[in-house]
């Protein structure tokens, strides 16, 4: 392997392991979320909905950043997919709906909304993680 293709990889290793670091906060911050949106199912009301929803808001600024170190991380290596799916957007209405209307049914549309956030995040950690292993072995 030549200096420029260890230069290569070396940077699409550090551009793999940020996203990756991203990829896992915004799975956190998920969690947190999909937590808040059982409880708001189960025993909610206006506060529980309203938490759920600042969890929500802090998903999608933790997604933002994945999405940026994944783009990052894609121009470095071409094989990792999905990117484009990695989005909580519940909807303003659904969100409007989620705080004003405060129904299970609303609730439970959020709830699916979530849970299909977090199953995207998880496919992406894969998918990196896949990625980096192979960028890893060939240091």
């Amino acid at each position: 392997m030549t200096p420029d293709e260890r230069r290569e990889v070396a940077e699409a290793v550090a551009a793999g392991r940020r996203a990756l670091t991203s990829l896992e906060t915004a799975a956190d911050a998920l969690s947190s979320a999909s937590n808040w949106g059982l409880f708001d199912i189960l025993a909610g009301g206006i506060i529980s909905s309203l938490v759920k929803r600042s969890r929500l808001d802090d998903a999608e600024e933790a997604l933002e950043c994945a999405r940026a170190d994944l783009y990052a991380f894609t121009r470095e290596v071409s094989d990792v997919r999905g990117i484009e799916e990695l989005r909580v957007n519940v909807g303003g209405l659904a969100s409007a709906l989620d705080i004003l209307v405060d129904n299970p049914f609303v609730d439970l549309y959020v709830q699916k909304r979530i849970d299909d956030a977090e199953e995207n995040v998880q496919a992406a950690i894969k998918a990196t993680r896949t990625v980096l292993r192979r960028l890893e072995a060939l240091r």
